[in-house]
């Protein structure tokens, strides 16, 4: 483990922020050492170094090339590009240490100004907010980041500080529903169609060879018809626009496992939310990845692509989710029962322009440009399956 220079200890690290807050215990003030927690844009983090860290920011090399993105970082990306807004409430955000410090409060904005300072804990989200920024350098809307500050000059304390902070030992719910074989049943139904499937059933289940379990059954949860009973609707009797056009879905995803690992518990008791999830997830995601890569959004601000010929090429993964899951639940409209099983069936006549242009109306008219509020906007969902309505009105 590299310490600071002295050089770097007498140059301060600038950090502006919104808020910054004593909180010492008796034990802090006894051993002379002091702590802030506090919030900050998330460009007051850019310029800290991490040589202190026990792990250094996984999304490059040495070289500073790209690396595949891990789950943690892909998960900080998906936050920050489609709940930005949550940020501050979704991540754990970043852990400082400092030889000394100089608060400013009278500043504008308010600044700390920190000595030999280093992270010790949140080079990921350091690292991934530094790369979203400056891919993309006209994005100016950072979001709010968590900080904690510690304040010490005991150099053993500091680096059994870095080592504990970076012992990661949570379980999620897809390890446990993976090892408890709940996902077995899905992966079989679908490989019947598609034999290269894999499903991710733990967290360390990296690469582009697994489909994300989680989102899929988002996606499904998003896409069920009003008539089939979930359980967490269920519990609410009084049905609402946020179940019946299962709004819930783009936000909540323990909530959609929870139900999903329910019904695969129980399938004499949910028959009909058993046999749609097994039946429909191949349609469902196709229809899903072809959504996030769709050309007809490339005039949208928030479509990630790539400039060729003087035109945006929308990315594989460009939509984001805000403006798909309402579309997903029009679509639903196309379910089906057919001989016992479920089966999404779109007209090849289907008028698919006029439905992206009616997808797009609600981003920038409702959702005010904003899909993430669109994803949560109940009222972007009626609007869309009305736009279906019409079409079975008009066709028959």
């Amino acid at each position: 483990m590299t310490s600071p220079t002295s050089s770097g200890r007498d140059k301060p690290t600038i950090v502006p922020y919104n808020t910054l807050r004593s909180v010492n215990s008796p034990e802090d003030t006894q051993a002379g050492r002091r702590r802030y927690c506090g919030v900050a844009p998330a460009s007051s983090f850019f310029d800290i170094n991490t040589e202190e860290n026990v792990r250094s920011y996984l999304g490059r090399d040495g070289d500073g090339a790209r690396r595949k993105s891990t789950k943690v970082n892909v998960a900080i990306r998906e936050t920050l590009g489609e709940r930005r807004e949550d940020f501050p409430l979704l991540n754990a955000g970043i852990v400082i240490v400092a030889r000394d410090v100089k608060v400013d409060d009278n500043a504008k904005p308010p600044r700390v100004s920190l000595y030999g300072a280093s992270i010790i804990n949140g080079a990921q989200t350091q690292g991934v907010l530094k790369d979203y920024f400056s891919e993309n350098p006209d994005d100016l809307d950072y979001p709010s980041v968590n900080f904690e500050l510690i304040v010490t000059d005991d150099e053993e304390l500091v680096g059994d500080i870095s080592i504990a902070r970076n012992y990661q030992n949570e379980v999620t719910n897809l390890s446990i529903f993976g090892r408890q074989g709940r996902f077995k049943e899905l992966e079989a139904a679908m490989k019947s169609l598609d034999p290269s499937i894999k499903l991710k059933t733990r967290e360390t289940d990296f690469g582009d060879d697994f489909l994300d379990t989680e989102k899929l059954i988002q996606v499904l949860t998003a896409m069920a018809p009003t008539d089939i009973p979930l359980p967490s609707a269920e519990k609410r009797k009084q049905k609402t626009a946020e179940t019946i056009y299962r709004v819930y879905a783009y936000r909540h995803r323990s909530r959609c496992l929870t139900d999903f690992a329910a019904v695969m518990d129980e399938p004499e008791k949910w028959p009909s939310a058993h046999r749609f999830f097994l039946d429909v997830a191949v349609d469902a995601w196709n229809l899903y990845r072809a959504l996030k890569g769709e050309q007809s959004f490339s005039r949208l601000v928030c479509v990630k692509g790539e400039t060729v010929g003087g035109k945006k090429r929308v990315a594989p993964d460009g939509v984001p989710d805000g403006i798909i899951f309402p579309m997903l639940s029009a679509l639903s409209r196309f379910l089906g029962e057919h001989k016992g099983q479920w089966r999404l069936k779109i007209p090849h006549k289907f008028p698919w322009q006029t439905f992206y242009q009616a997808a797009m109306l609600q981003e920038t008219g409702p959702a005010v440009n904003n899909p993430q509020s669109m994803g949560k906007k109940a009222d972007c969902y009626i609007a869309l399956h009305g736009s279906i309505d019409m079409y079975f009105a008009m066709t028959g």
